[in-house]
């Protein structure tokens, strides 16, 4: 890669998490050359199309772009996995893909919550991008993790790690619209969310499998059940995750494993105060606490992101630091 800065490519950077991602990158200290795809919007300046960004330059159509050092892919589930291919092909130092297409390691599991994998003979080449559980990324393909399972693996992992006998774990979580992705629907509609809240995707969502089967690489854990809900704000997301095992923990106990997993790293950080979505917006913070229900003998773990930083943009920027040998901050400083 060459010392005039990185040659950086965004495909689909015209989504929630695609206009997040220009946003950061166009600031970042080491990008020297960034390209901006849209299919839709090829030909228009990206501030006139989003005049929230104070950034210069004009949406391209992807076959435009080359000669990158790093890509990031940020199509919907099943989109991303042929546009990924090519870029493994062409040479592409580092491609950091923010869709589902490679986060589950088998084609089989895959098949089951997705459907047939567009490009199977990646999988495992694949690393799972949560540098807190699983250090920087290594290789060239990094699968960002959904912004779901980032809440409730980061606040899972220590716990699983060190603990035997979990019987279950349910999680309730609540997000913002911007995770239903910039194409509007009926079920999205500002009618339809306002004033409102309610459980979609219940007893299969497809973040199920990614959450249990991540987790397993830590330790041991039963089927969850997990249970996500829409709430009428723009961005940000809330998890209570209810944990009946053996031997309950003190909450002081699981805060402590809390600091120890996580001293190292700028953007996990644990309280006793209870997160809330407001703690986290527009951060790259995952916020975390815990508290024992003695009566019913359960651990309750909150975990709360920003659906679109931590849970996808700026966790996607934190890998691309990581794997590049940088500082994980860098570029990010003002959203700790």
């Amino acid at each position: 890669m060459g010392g005039m800065g990185l040659k950086v490519g965004v495909y689909g950077g015209s989504g929630y998490a695609g206009v997040e991602l220009v946003r950061l990158l166009a600031g970042h200290p080491e990008i020297g050359a960034l390209s901006v795809a849209s299919r839709g919007y090829a030909g228009l300046g990206i501030g006139e199309v989003h005049p929230q960004l104070s950034v210069d330059g004009t949406y391209v159509s992807p076959e435009e772009i080359e000669d990158l050092d790093v890509a990031f892919v940020a199509y919907g589930h099943g989109e991303s996995a042929e546009t990924v291919r090519e870029l493994m092909r062409s040479g592409t130092h580092l491609v950091i893909d923010l869709s589902a297409d490679f986060r589950l390691p088998h084609e089989e599991l895959y098949g089951e919550w997705y459907g047939e994998h567009p490009a199977p003979e990646l999988l495992m080449e694949a690393h799972y991008g949560l540098p807190e559980v699983f250090g920087a990324p290594a290789g060239r393909l990094v699968a960002n993790p959904g912004c779901y399972p980032t809440a409730a693996i980061l606040a899972l992992a220590p716990v699983v790690r060190r603990m035997e006998g979990i019987r279950s774990v349910t999680i309730n979580a609540l997000s913002g619209v911007s995770g239903a992705g910039a194409k509007p629907s009926v079920k999205t509609h500002f009618v339809s969310v306002n004033e409102s809240a309610g459980a979609y995707g219940a007893p299969r969502h497809r973040h199920t499998p990614e959450i249990e089967t991540i987790l397993r690489r830590v330790g041991e854990v039963p089927d969850v059940t997990f249970v996500p809900h829409l709430i009428p704000i723009t961005r940000g997301e809330l998890e209570t995750i209810v944990v009946d095992v053996e031997g309950v923990p003190e909450a002081e106990e699981v805060l402590g494993w809390y600091a120890e997993d996580y001293e190292d790293w700028v953007f996990v950080e644990a309280r006793e105060e209870y997160p809330h979505v407001a703690h986290v917006a527009n951060t790259n913070r995952c916020r975390l606490s815990a508290a024992v229900d003695s009566r019913a003998g359960k651990l309750l773990l909150f975990s709360a992101v920003d659906n679109l930083l931590k849970g996808a943009s700026g966790a996607a920027v934190q890998n691309m630091n990581l794997a590049l040998g940088y500082e994980e901050d860098l570029g990010l400083e003002h959203l700790e």
